[in-house]
């Protein structure tokens, strides 16, 4: 049986009922497209006036800065984004003394000179003051630019920006000046801590020795005025022919980083007596020599103590790995590894000596926190090492065991001898000073500020 023939209407509108649907979807879709568009088209629009008042907002600062009449000190802390080793902490100690001193503006310029989530924050809290500024840049997320797409723009141009803000003076605390400095026309003052590339290179990583050496001559010739730490690395700086003497000041560290800190205990897993070293374990601190030294005692009719090393491995670390395991092993050494500030004051302090055998030092922050903490010390026969720790410590050729095993037994067998010798650290460790420190610093840069245009060496 067959139903009635449908008539054209019906046939329409069944037609209709079968395709509104879809054609609702569609046109629900477009116009959402549509609002969609348009919105983004207005935000556009609207970023760009957004965008011209930033881009204001920047040009005023650095107007301001220009305008600064003191003396402007631009100064790379790139250092303290990083784990603080010792050009960290030296930078760190100089900048904290000149928080409020007077007519000297320094401008600090860390790696990145933008605010935005994605900009990670710098180790340590920098130094705050009436003196300090922290040249930084807040990125909207409402401009015409994305803002990833902004910030790489901004990483581009920030050797523009700092040449625009006319620093009368470049400081590079390590070695070289940054790439941000390129463009920057100031009187460059560059810190020098050592020449281990030129003295002791088989000691340092190949991409380290390669890098110094590329960038060392480039950097003490465009600089006005060179800081050294120690008159030892002034003198290494002068004979292989990177500066003249006059262009040299020396500006010794001040006593460590722990004069500061407050002794917690130390680690449970050390044993007492114990001698301790204190640096990272790599080849330039002669730690392997140091267990030759415990082997020959060990050897000896001498009740030695446990050896007690505090530092990361460093680079050409695995041999070294194998003689600490198998000093650990035999029970007469122990390896802590990195330790905190408080632990190290602890250690520091309750140690019977501390052992130095390093071949090579620019300063010698150790043997000073050695001498700071009351501990006696025995250490390289260097020319910087009697520089620095003058009559506060017994020496040793780092380069023969014997010798240097001689040195530690007569002292392990005098308590009188460790003891004059403490005394004797602590006054050399009290004529440091970071206060002086920095201020010789600033009369660094004031003779480099005053340094004359056609005498640029």
């Amino acid at each position: 049986m067959t139903g009635r023939p449908w008539t054209p209407t019906q046939r329409l509108l069944r037609a209709l009922a079968r395709r509104l649907p879809r054609t609702a979807h569609a046109f629900h879709w477009t116009l959402a497209k549509a609002r969609h568009y348009a919105g983004r088209l207005w935000y556009r629009i609207t970023s760009v006036p957004r965008t011209w008042r930033w881009t204001r907002t920047i040009a005023r600062e650095v107007r301001k800065r220009r305008r600064d009449q003191r003396l402007t000190v631009a100064v790379d802390v790139t250092p303290l984004w990083e784990s603080l080793t010792g050009v960290g902490w030296y930078l760190f100690r100089i900048l904290e003394r000149l928080t409020h001193v007077e007519n000297v503006a320094i401008r600090l310029y860390g790696p990145n000179q933008l605010i935005g989530e994605d900009v990670p924050d710098p180790v340590v809290r920098l130094p705050e003051g009436p003196a300090i500024e922290h040249v930084v840049y807040e990125v909207p997320h409402d401009l015409a630019l994305r803002p990833g797409l902004l910030m790489k723009f901004m990483q581009l141009a920030e050797p523009l920006l700092v040449a625009l803000d006319r620093n009368r003076v470049l400081f590079a605390p390590n070695y070289f000046l940054p790439r941000k400095f390129k463009f920057a026309r100031g009187r460059v003052v560059t810190t020098i801590h050592d020449l281990g590339s030129r003295k002791v290179p088989h000691t340092l990583a190949e991409e380290t020795l390669t890098a110094l050496e590329d960038n060392l001559r480039r950097s003490t010739a465009r600089a006005q005025r060179i800081i050294t730490v120690s008159a030892a690395v002034r003198d290494e700086l002068v004979d292989l022919g990177y500066a003249p003497r006059e262009a040299i000041d020396v500006v010794h560290h001040g006593p460590g980083q722990l004069a500061e800190v407050e002794a917690t205990e130390i680690p449970e897993s050390v044993r007492i007596p114990y001698v301790l070293h204190v640096g990272t374990l790599e080849p330039r601190k002669n730690v392997l020599g140091l267990l030759a030294v415990w082997e020959i005692l060990r050897g000896r009719d001498v009740d030695v103590p446990l050896l007690v090393l505090c530092g990361r491995y460093g680079w050409k670390a695995d041999e070294l790995r194998k003689a600490v395991g198998e000093a650990e092993a035999a029970g007469w050494a122990l390896h802590l590894g990195y330790v905190g500030e408080g632990e190290l004051a602890a250690l520091y302090r309750n140690a019977t000596l501390v052992a130095f055998p390093t071949l090579y030092e620019g300063f010698g922050l150790p043997a000073v926190e050695a001498q700071q903490a009351g501990a006696p010390l025995v250490c390289s026969d260097l020319p910087v090492l009697h520089e620095v720790a003058g009559d506060g410590a017994a020496y040793a050729p780092p380069d023969d065991p014997e010798a240097f095993a001689d040195a530690v037994e007569a002292l392990l067998k005098d308590p009188d001898a460790r003891r004059s010798l403490a005394e004797r650290g602590r006054r050399n460790a009290a004529g440091l000073s970071w206060q002086r420190a920095a201020e010789q610093t600033v009369d660094t840069w004031t003779r480099a500020a005053a340094h004359p245009v056609e005498a640029a060496r």
